[in-house]
């Protein structure tokens, strides 16, 4: 009979507040490390064929599995926003882009599931699209209906779908039509405007020629951008807006976009490695445009020509929106670039970290030291980085499996990037975001997990930082490709994708293919912000990893509640194992110490679970 092996456990009021939320930076040879970055793709290069089935046991009540995918490529660059909608009475509606057969996907088009007010529904078996298409960007349209557009191939239009009352009825599909000389459209991205929804407006980029496509008005890849009036019925032939033209610009890579609309505002963000970062907004409901600069690239017209030095740039990831003063914000992942004889394409350094943020009030970074000012050390300085992955066992390292590029999915961005940002009434901003995360890998590879971080002020100061995916389901998920509806009531909305394996089957790591997860997941206001005399209250109860982790003999874990509770720890091996289940009756609000006494377990991985209350925190611990 195999003996259980019970922890003996000592509670200690530790002094002060726990600080869990220092900013983890790599080492300087980590960051020195650079691989050429592949151009944005539509098709799959993967010729894997073998599909490993992956099932969650149980759903955490704030999430809902919404549908599935074996075609795991959401984006090349920007997390793909424009993917879930709030409508006013409760309603939602999801799209993604959705594929189970590789690895030439025959059956690729829009997923789309909606949520009735009461239920989801069943997570999709077929595409919406007639013909194999990709990348949906799913918006209101008209007082009562609903829309998206995607894509087909380098060689034609947009398709248009739309039905006049969401969630039920007969779809009907037209097509945007690529401007002349360009030979077709991809990566589109939509939203509505006005108080009817009525006004859609769309983003494109002309397909490069890598991508079946041709040069278009001098540039190999230029963004286009159409408009309808009449909820879709009619459009306006794409155009290049000024200022964005070959005049300017060599060219635009795929998914380096982003766009958004609130009332009558609408905002274009562009975060392109290789380009200046900018924005469009207009104020009108897109009668008139005006281009916001908010960094000068160093080197104008950038044409794929060796640069001396390293450049530290957008990520190609980023999103904008409005406050309720018209005001945009900004969000974007920070790197480094680098393009040296020989090169077929630009360097990017995986381990370069950060997420910055700007609003109109702050000053734009031009006329410096442009190839340096984006250093995320140097926005930190600043207090212009909100976003980067978090010390969680506050020993001052950072712990992974392993510190090489192996050791990470491939998504060419920053470690902490792909961010939604979302603001409310009250001018609270909640910036969604995915981070590789300490303490959570695969034997051989780190995950990425989603985190939140909010500001109570309109962006003036930043709460901690939130592990949104941190629940025991997620303990070997890769959740990526966050998606924010721009409305919010109580919660904030969001969809992403999970997935067992770190990285891409498509792209990237070139994995075998594999089941992806399509979740839904609210996000409470009153959790993850307001205001106390410790500062910005961010979470019901708070669990540090275990320090120090691998250890052997002792480890400790540090609690932080909100209130009075009890409080209970169980323990399991990795084959689920229940090895020990104490309650330690009621705790205090504030933090306290658990020193775990671990001297008798064999060596191996562990998880532990702490409840207080209704909630629970799971964690995971090398003995040895």
């Amino acid at each position: 009979m195999k003996k259980l092996v019970l922890f003996t456990l000592a509670l200690a009021l530790s002094a002060g507040v726990m600080a869990q939320q220092a900013r983890i930076k790599t080492t300087k040879s980590m960051q020195n490390i650079a691989i050429e970055k592949l151009a944005a793709i539509d098709e799959t290069s993967n010729l894997q064929t073998i599909v490993n089935p992956y099932v969650h046991s149980r759903i955490v009540p704030t999430e809902a599995e919404i549908g599935g995918t074996v075609y795991d490529l959401q984006s090349n660059g920007s997390s793909p926003s424009n993917r879930i909608e709030l409508f006013s009475d409760g309603t939602i509606g999801t799209t993604w882009t959705r594929g189970t057969g590789p690895t030439t996907y025959a059956d690729r088009g829009t997923g789309y599931n909606y949520f009735n007010g009461a239920d989801w529904g069943p997570a999709p078996t077929n595409r919406v699209e007639v013909a194999r298409s990709g990348w949906p960007a799913y918006t209101a349209c008209g007082p009562e209906g609903e829309a998206f557009v995607s894509h087909i191939s380098g060689t034609a239009g947009l398709t248009f779908v739309k039905r006049a009352t969401k969630g039920t009825g007969a779809w009907t599909e037209t097509v945007i039509a690529a401007p002349s000389g360009a030979s077709g459209l991809l990566w589109p991205r939509m939203v509505a405007s006005g108080p009817d929804n009525n006004i859609l407006h769309v983003f494109a980029l002309t397909a490069p020629v890598a991508n079946g496509g041709t040069v278009y008005n001098g540039q190999d890849g230029a963004v286009v951008y159409a408009r309808s009036t009449d909820a879709g019925a009619t459009w306006s032939t794409p155009e290049v807006l000024d200022g964005m033209g070959a005049d300017y610009y060599v060219a635009f890579g795929g998914d380096s976009y982003s766009l958004s609309a609130k009332g009558d505002n609408v905002a274009f963000l562009l975060t392109d490695n290789w380009t200046d970062l900018f924005a469009y907004k207009s104020n009108d409901n897109g009668e008139n445009w005006e281009k916001v600069l908010i960094w000068e690239h160093p080197i104008p017209m950038w044409n794929n020509t060796p640069s001396i030095d390293t450049i530290y740039c957008p990520d190609g990831a980023g999103h904008a929106t409005f406050d309720t003063d018209n005001k945009m914000h900004v969000v974007f992942g920070v790197n480094r670039g680098l393009f040296e004889d020989g090169d077929t394409a630009p360097s990017w350094f995986p381990f370069v970290d950060g997420l910055a943020y700007w609003n109109e009030s702050m000053d734009t970074w031009t006329g410096g030291d442009q190839a340096n000012v984006l250093n995320p050390d140097a926005l930190y300085e600043e207090g212009a980085l909100v976003g980067y992955m978090i010390d969680i066992n506050n020993n001052g390292s950072l712990d992974w499996v392993g510190t090489d590029i192996a050791n990470i999915g491939l998504y060419y961005v920053s470690p902490s990037s792909l961010a939604q940002i979302v603001i409310d009434e009250q001018n609270q901003v909640f910036v969604v975001f995915t981070s590789i995360t300490e303490g959570y890998d695969n034997g051989s590879q780190q995950y990425r997990h989603l985190w939140v971080r909010t500001s109570p002020d309109g962006g003036t100061t930043w709460g901690d930082f939130i592990h949104l995916s941190e629940d025991i389901i997620h303990i070997l998920d890769e959740c990526v490709f966050p998606s924010a509806a721009t409305l919010t009531d109580d919660n904030i909305h969001v969809i992403y994708q999970a997935d067992s394996e770190p990285g891409l089957a498509v792209r990237g790591d070139e994995d075998a293919p594999g089941e992806n997860i399509y979740y839904y997941m609210q996000i409470s206001k009153d959790v993850v912000i307001g205001v106390n005399e410790g500062g910005v209250k961010v979470k019901e109860m708070v669990v540090s990893q275990n320090y120090p982790n691998p250890s052997n003999g002792a480890t400790s874990i540090d609690v932080t509640l909100a209130g009075n509770s009890s409080v209970s720890v169980e323990v399991y091996t990795i084959t689920g194992q229940k090895v020990a289940d104490n309650s330690y009756g009621n705790f205090t609000e504030g933090t306290h110490r658990i020193d775990l006494n671990s001297a008798n377990l064999k060596s191996g991985i562990y998880f532990y679970t702490v409840k207080a209350g209704e909630k629970s925190v799971t964690g995971k611990m090398t003995i040895l």
